[in-house]
């Protein structure tokens, strides 16, 4: 019997970031994973995938925090889906204009940008968010 490896879909690429004090940041020019993963006490997560080698399918970030909130940018095209929970924190959203952006979830205190409609065929970027003391916030790049 052999066994060989399937080179027609790769594996899936998760990135973990657990930690007590601390966040996680990416900037600039890094190979972006299809799932990214953090879970602190105390930090939020930092992603700007504006220069970033993205993967063929969406990226999701998902992100849970006791005090923290999540600061994120996407390229024009891209396709991303945020699920957060924090109990102080946020989530700060910038996509480029003409991008459709879904937003979910509840906020006990705090504000909640609304969903937007792109323009047909455009990139998705899907929101959900849940927090108790925090929002999310989305910003079109100009």
């Amino acid at each position: 019997m052999e066994i060989t490896k399937n080179t027609t879909s790769p594996a899936r690429r998760t990135e973990w970031s657990l930690s007590l004090l601390g966040g996680l940041k990416h900037r600039g020019g890094f190979e972006a994973r299809e799932r990214t993963v953090h879970v602190a006490a105390v930090g939020g997560a930092s992603l700007d995938h504006t220069g970033a080698t993205l993967p063929a399918g969406p990226t999701h970030l998902i992100k849970a925090a006791l005090v923290g909130g999540a600061e994120l940018a996407y390229p024009e095209g891209a396709c991303a889906e945020v699920d957060a929970f924090s109990l102080f924190g946020g989530v700060d959203l910038t996509v480029p204009a003409g991008t459709t952006v879904e937003v979910s979830g509840f906020s006990l205190i705090g504000g909640r940008s609304r969903s937007q409609a792109g323009e047909p065929g455009s990139a998705v970027v899907k929101v959900r968010a849940y927090s108790l003391i925090g929002g999310v916030k989305v910003r079109q790049s100009q």
